[in-house]
């Protein structure tokens, strides 16, 4: 099991945005977490890789605790890819997918380049290695902060609604990158609004509300047979 999420809470203050969630997430899955805005989802996501440390409760990976020193040693394992990109504006393209792997002693800085050119030719932005964050669109952003990513050899790659500060005509090429990394023995878990995507995309579905897990089962389940009167009304809302 690659990850054990057992009585989980998390506060910001008086506020509990995730309130008592269990959950295990198996090697290689696909999994999408939906739900309305304030529902937990990007909070558990950020649990997921420390990025917010629960109030209580336990997460495990690989059956160990996840706790600071753990995270220290798996270094580039857990993946994660923000909304709003996260690339170091001082630094050209190739330096933003090289930095990591080569500071952490992943590969040198010749394998480093070597690999991300690679990546730069199958998203059809090799000609861009030497621009900065600033030269690019947000679609190209996002495409490369997910190839950033995949430059750390993780085992899985947290997506935080990584279409949603893109315009429309730009969901479709990063949506398109996703779809392709899913080939991959990576284990991925993505927070979106995309419907469509989701179905396409996931070999299981969570629906959260109010800082829990209302319903969870595969795509066919949640989309076409939704057992719960909240998850039948937040289907309806969006379609």
């Amino acid at each position: 099991m690659l990850y054990q999420v057992r009585k989980l809470v998390k506060k910001f203050g008086n506020t509990s945005v995730l309130k008592n969630i269990n959950l295990e997430i198996k090697e290689n899955e696909k999994i999408v977490i939906i739900g309305p805005s304030g529902s937990g989802k990007s909070t558990l996501l950020r649990c997921l890789n420390l990025l917010e440390k629960p109030t209580s409760g336990s997460i495990y990976y690989h059956g160990k605790n996840l706790d600071d020193k753990l995270y220290k040693n798996i270094q580039g394992k857990i993946g994660m890819v923000f909304q709003n990109y996260q690339l170091f504006d001082n630094l050209t393209v190739i330096d933003n997918l090289t930095l990591a792997p080569v500071l952490n002693k992943l590969m040198s800085k010749e394998e480093a380049i070597s690999k991300a050119r690679r990546y730069l030719r199958q998203i059809h932005l090799e000609d861009k290695e030497n621009s900065y964050p600033m030269d690019l669109s947000g679609g190209q952003k996002q495409r490369v902060a997910i190839i950033r990513s995949l430059m750390m050899n993780p085992e899985v790659i947290l997506f935080d609604e990584p279409t949603s500060a893109l315009d429309p005509e730009m969901i479709g090429e990063v949506l398109s990158l996703i779809l392709e990394v899913s080939k991959e023995k990576i284990t991925m878990i993505v927070v979106t609004h995309e419907l469509n995507f989701a179905q396409e995309f996931a070999t299981r579905v969570i629906f959260m509300d109010h800082g829990k897990i209302v319903e969870e089962g595969d795509k066919e389940q949640i989309f076409k047979h939704p057992r719960t009167n909240r998850l039948q009304q937040f289907l309806s809302n969006i379609q």
